[in-house]
């Protein structure tokens, strides 16, 4: 058992947070203290009982103390053991009241704090004994390939993971970040981190504290995955607040999550599915880099009898892609430069251009990766959004009845053709025969 197991066992079994290191230490050295001898340090509980220093520090300098009294340098030794507690209890302090705001939680108390002094007393012996860190792996490739399905990815050569937290399209409640932030001292090595896909990664979680893990982001809602071959954990842009926006992004992604990633959960493909949702033509989550993109769209409701051919056109002005231009007294807008940002709709001070009508462009056959792809636009533009979330279901159910396991969408589209791709999504041939495709089996396909 490590320091940081027996440490925070003892602690939980109700010794203080000095004892429980004291003891544990005593133990895992061969220091031979007695019950009694441990009995010095329970006034350090709770900072000396007035949030002072912290008992667990106290108590690791006494480990310090007996085990290396007789060096010289005892006193450089302990200084150097007070910075590295400083810096893995990430609060720039020894005072308990300060590391309790941040450590201590209702349920375990400081036993995190605990845990993480004990690691850190251990690594530093480890470090004046020189021995090497216990980095090698002893994990079987079965058990690596489990856990990755379950959303942990194997940090290389040691027993330690990256647990992938699922967001609702990178929107987290503040309860939910606070849980994560107590898994992540509990488990972890007290970082996280977003990824390109808007899932956060907890790291340094042990293979034996998964389990743990899980439960413990699991009492706030939480859940890990988005690996596989299957539809990954959809990705929007803040389209629902931002001044470009076109459309509330949060909602269609939320739905799109809900129908889709968890709806199809145990739905095999060929490879893994990315859905990316744009809010405008600024294309700020690449969604034609994705399996399938969603962008917002506007299309301008251009009246030419109410041009009155302005010799400084304001929307001639105004078009970020120089898709206006005035032409024999009046404006016109090329269709084929136009990209449907709408950001020209209502600045006509004669107004010619007031009305846009709101709509979705979807794009297919996207990726990014050692080979890229961009996706090809349908050619329509969809003004129905029941028409838009039946066009993601026809995308994936033409990828897993026509994909060959380890291809891409991009490569299935390529290999049958765009053409035929779009007419087959035009159509409703793909969802009359939606029980018959989810029903067949899929072999193979890409986990990571």
């Amino acid at each position: 058992m490590s320091l940081k197991e027996s440490a925070g066992t003892l602690y939980s079994q109700g010794k203080g947070c000095a004892e429980a290191i004291v003891m544990s230490a005593s133990e895992a050295y061969g220091l031979g203290l007695t019950q009694a001898d441990a009995e010095l340090f329970a006034g350090f509980r709770t900072g000396m009982g007035c949030g002072s220093t912290c008992g667990a520090l106290v108590g690791a300098i006494g480990v310090l103390g007996r085990k290396y009294a007789q060096r010289e340098d005892l006193k450089e030794l302990c200084a150097g053991f007070v910075k590295l507690f400083e810096q893995k209890m990430a609060c720039g302090s020894t005072d308990c009241v300060e590391l309790a705001a941040r450590h201590k939680t209702q349920a375990n108390r400081c036993r995190a704090a605990v845990e993480i002094a004990a690691e850190a007393l251990e690594g530093f012996i480890d470090a004046l004994e020189g021995k090497p860190a216990d980095e090698a792996c002893t994990l079987r490739p079965e058990d690596i390939k489990r856990v990755k399905a379950l959303g942990f990815l194997h940090h290389k050569g040691t027993n330690r993971f990256n647990g992938r937290i699922i967001t609702r399209n990178g929107r987290i409640t503040d309860d939910e970040c606070a849980a994560i932030a107590e898994a992540s001292k509990l488990y972890g090595d007290g970082h996280m981190m977003f990824t390109t896909r808007m899932t956060v990664e907890v790291s340094g979680i042990e293979y034996k504290d998964i389990d743990a893990f899980r439960d413990c982001i699991g009492r706030a809602g939480l859940e890990t995955g988005g690996t596989g071959s299957k539809v990954r954990p959809v990705v929007s842009c803040k389209g629902t607040t931002c001044q470009y926006g076109l459309y509330d992004t949060y909602d269609l992604s939320n739905k799109i999550h809900e129908r889709f990633y968890k709806g199809f959960s145990d739905v095999s493909l060929p490879h893994k599915f990315k859905i990316a949702v744009g809010g405008c033509p600024n294309n700020c989550v690449k969604p034609d880099l994705n399996d399938l993109g969603i962008v917002g769209a506007r299309i301008p409701g251009y009246d030419a009898e109410a041009c009155r051919g302005c010799k400084k056109c304001q929307i001639v002005s105004f078009c970020p892609v120089q898709a206006a231009e005035l032409a024999e007294g009046r404006m016109v807008i090329h269709p084929e430069k136009c990209n449907s940002c709408g950001r020209c709709v209502g600045k006509c001070p004669f107004h010619c251009n007031d009305e846009g009508a709101y709509g979705w462009k979807i794009y297919v056959g996207g990726r990014w990766g050692k080979r890229t792809a961009h996706g090809r636009m349908l050619h329509k533009i969809f003004t129905s959004e029941a028409e838009v979330l039946d066009m993601v279901e026809k995308a994936i159910l033409l990828f897993r009845d026509q994909g060959k396991s380890g291809e891409r969408f991009a490569d299935t589209i390529e290999r049958i053709g765009f053409e035929n791709v779009e007419a087959l999504l035009m159509s409703d041939e793909l969802l009359q025969r939606r029980e018959e495709i989810l029903g067949r089996s899929v072999v193979g396909g890409a986990t990571c």
